[in-house]
């Protein structure tokens, strides 16, 4: 389920078989083109994994809206901005994940209270191709392995 009007009304009706939310992370820079794109293309392939994870999980699931922020920022700040997040998903849901391709938060993996999943630097064009929708295939799969291994 994403965070959408239907899917929420969808949500509210079964939310107890919902136990599940994903959170993806995206950092945002501007002052080299360079990295601004680099975190631009990240950003696209984030929202395709992100949405295929979601659609593999539909009814266990939910898609958080994306986690944008400041790159190179003060990542203590942002810890604890995103533990508070967090926090209040924890409410309604029984596991969280973080979805990212941002080493800076693997780093940082043990000050967090939700599992991250970060993903390899590699990522994809906006154009779809076969191998790039191979590519997504096979990153579904290792995510999911490792979703499900936190289920009961």
């Amino acid at each position: 389920m994403k965070w959408d009007k239907d899917d929420l009304k969808v949500y509210y009706k079964s939310k107890e078989y919902v136990d599940t939310v994903c959170i993806p992370l995206a950092p945002i820079s501007y002052e080299k083109e360079e990295e601004a794109v680099k975190l631009s293309n990240q950003y696209q392939s984030l929202q395709l994994l992100s949405t295929e994870l979601e659609r593999n999980y539909v009814g266990r699931m939910m898609l958080s809206p994306l986690y944008t922020y400041k790159k190179d920022k003060n990542m203590e700040m942002e810890i604890k901005r995103m533990n508070q997040w967090i926090h209040d998903f924890q409410a309604d849901f029984k596991h969280v994940f973080l979805l990212t391709f941002d080493v800076n938060w693997r780093k940082q993996e043990k000050d967090l209270d939700g599992q991250l999943i970060w993903l390899p630097g590699t990522s994809i064009e906006a154009q779809p191709t076969e191998l790039t929708k191979k590519w997504i295939q096979e990153q579904i799969s290792q995510i999911s392995e490792l979703i499900q291994s936190y289920w009961d």
